[in-house]
């Protein structure tokens, strides 16, 4: 077509749109992010083009209108300037109504990684390292299979002994699971459908800085389908008093608001918390915008009329409205005598009053004197508060009497409760501001949800496992449970990371199950685990008085295709990814429109290695990323006899 023609002879006046190699090829990607942008250089070339410009703009009246969706189904167009690798897709079978299959958009399933070995953290020069799987997208008519329970193998049960076989599973034990986290979470369905009380999630923030071996840069559309896949299915594993947290970013904060809005409904929204995770320093302060310091908690129930918050108390400052104290507590009421509490202890420190110790003290250190006293005397130090005129009708009269005879001080019961009322206002003590939190008397106030109390510094050795960024504090995570779980309640992490979720949920004794694909899971997670077992005095252990004790299951989903994925990530050469392709070609578990008789190997050979990962990952069945339950019997997959008991227990029970 002559518009390809001319297309591309305008294109190649701009030098940003063209690999510097020898081949010269379009990046198609910076194309259409500058169309995106409205990029003004761009639309001047398309302008100044006679067949660029009637293909592409529309003249209204005096205006001319950029076809800007046009434009962009033409540019993604694999007949348009295909390069090495969009040929090689169309020739072996791999591209569907003008698109790559890893282009289109209906499931999301597998997670992108770092091209490198999977580990808890990475180098700056690993964070720098290209994409090898942007993501792998299933159309819906590929997506028969995916939803079957996996086969589970590699069972081994740990507590304070080691290491031990399995001989029984229940509902009590806690589960580590090794997997794809979708396909663990369908294999999940069958036995904890409608009985998981709390999800806790931090999943990638789609910004390319995740401290994972995860690469967490998806295509924006892509991030939001890889959500809505996870998110759907996590809605049916809650009861129906249950509710889920996820921890999120400013970047996406809003589409997965959205997003959330639509799978739990909107009026099951119970808030956005909005969390302090740093402070301003050095060279982060350099931006041309406000700093950034804060994160966001998404919080839904599944039934928000079911869900039962635990009213949570968090350490305040002292409220110097306490300022009155009764000098004879032990007095009757009508005797008692009643001071400013500033002059009182300015007068005890032998200052004349309070502007003067302030002075001499600093208002700093003599209000820190105050502070103390307030707690020591709570009982009787006071603050006076207004009643409104919705209170109990005996309340409110007392009120009135009272604003009628000043100085006297009224007393009333009213539910089991002595109340005085003073001058026309409430007799309100600093007692009951004062709470006992983590084993400390403190002045308390309800929480809220702005959350800047918890640090964020000097986690990282939490645990017992290193990661340097990503890592969330156990006093997030204790405090969410708190307001949420009760003993024995089950938690459940799909982006388990670290494993926080489950440190915490451990040392609460709560129930929980941790899924995790990379293999990172022995290093962190599991690896935590087992010092939490051992009594490890991290973190939260100290404030719930944690010894050591229990234990967990390590379980993972039987690999099949998923295996060459593994190998095809580590692959540095030609030749093992030939190798790899001949082990393919041997078991064929092929995508069903890959058509094997079109595979030329001189023309795969030409391809660089980055294009060889993605074309044999193009070919592979995703149906057959792990062997499903169904398949066990099947001597292909070659399933131990202790692992098909031991799956048969953990789905058959009831």
């Amino acid at each position: 077509m002559k518009i390809f023609e001319d297309a591309e002879k305008v294109l190649k006046k701009d030098d940003r749109l063209w690999s510097k190699d020898e081949d010269k090829r379009l990046l198609k990607n910076k194309l259409v992010e500058l169309v995106s942008n409205d990029d003004e250089k761009l639309l001047e070339l398309l302008l100044n083009d006679k067949e660029t410009k009637e293909h592409f703009f529309k003249k209204i009246k005096d205006s001319t209108l950029f076809l800007k969706d046009k434009f962009l189904q033409f540019i993604t167009m694999n007949e348009f300037l295909p390069d090495s690798f969009t040929a090689f897709e169309n020739e072996i079978g791999l591209s569907d109504d003008g698109k790559l299959i890893t282009q289109k958009e209906e499931i999301s399933l597998v997670f992108p990684h770092k091209d490198c070995v999977l580990e808890g953290g990475q180098t700056k020069e690993e964070g720098k390292r290209d994409e090898i799987f942007y993501n792998t997208i299933l159309a819906p008519d590929e997506v028969d299979r995916i939803k079957e329970p996996k086969v589970l193998v590699n069972w081994e049960k740990f507590n304070q002994d080691g290491g031990h076989e399995i001989k029984e599973i229940s509902k009590k034990d806690n589960l580590i699971i090794k997997g794809n986290n979708l396909l663990a979470l369908y294999s999940l369905l069958p036995k904890y459908r409608d009985e998981i009380k709390l999800i806790y999630i931090d999943p990638p923030y789609n910004t390319g800085n995740d401290e994972f071996g995860y690469n967490d840069k998806f295509n924006h559309s892509a991030w939001l389908t890889f959500m809505k896949n996870r998110l759907e299915v996590a809605r049916e594993l809650l009861s129906n008093d249950g509710v889920i947290f996820i921890n999120i970013d400013d970047k996406e904060y809003s589409y997965l608001k959205i997003l959330c809005d639509g799978i739990f409904l909107k009026e099951n929204f119970l808030n956005t918390i909005s969390v302090k995770t740093s402070d301003p320093s050095g060279h982060k302060t350099v931006n041309p915008s406000p700093y950034s310091q804060t994160e966001y908690i998404l919080l839904y129930a599944k039934d928000k009329s079911k869900y039962k918050y635990a009213i949570h108390y968090v350490p305040s400052e002292y409220d110097t409205g306490y300022n009155r104290l009764i000098l004879n507590p032990e007095s009757d009421y009508k005797k008692w005598k009643i001071v400013g509490l500033f002059d009182y202890l300015a007068k005890r420190e032998k200052y004349r009053d309070t502007r003067e110790a302030n002075q001499k003290l600093g208002k700093h250190i003599f209000e820190g004197l105050v502070a103390d006293f307030a707690l020591e005397n709570r009982d009787r130090v006071f603050q006076l508060t207004a009643i409104a005129d919705d209170a109990a009708k005996e309340i409110v009269k007392i009120r009135d009497l009272s604003e009628t005879n000043n100085g006297i001080i009224y007393k009333i019961s009213h539910n089991k409760n002595d109340i005085y009322i003073l001058d026309g206002r409430q007799i309100y003590f600093y007692s009951n501001k004062v709470r006992e939190i983590d084993g400390v008397l403190t002045p308390s106030k309800p929480l809220t949800n702005l959350w800047a109390d918890i640090p964020y510094n000097g986690i990282s050795g939490e645990g017992g496992v290193k990661l340097k960024n990503g890592k969330k504090p156990e006093k997030l995570l204790r405090r969410i449970l708190d307001i949420s779980t009760t003993e024995n309640d089950l938690v459940l992490d799909f982006f388990a990371g670290a494993g926080t979720t489950g440190a915490v949920a451990h040392k609460m004794e709560r129930r929980y199950i941790l899924i995790e694909q990379m293999d990172y899971i022995h290093d962190l997670p599991e690896a935590r685990l087992k010092n939490v077992i051992k009594g490890d005095q991290t973190g939260i252990s100290k404030a719930v008085n944690w010894k050591g004790g229990g234990s967990f299951i390590y379980v993972e989903l039987l690999e099949w295709n998923q295996k060459y994925i593994n190998q095809l990530e580590k692959a540095k050469t030609q030749k093992e990814i030939l190798d790899i392709y001949k082990k393919i070609e041997q078991e064929q578990f092929y995508r069903y429109k890959y058509e094997p008789k079109r595979f030329s190997l001189k023309q795969f050979k030409e391809l660089d290695l980055k294009d060889q990962k993605r074309a044999l990952l193009d070919i592979l069945d995703m149906n057959h990323l792990y062997v499903n339950r169904s398949s066990m019997d099947d001597t292909t997959f070659k399933v131990d006899e202790k692992d098909k008991k031991l799956t048969k227990v953990f789905y058959e029970e009831k």
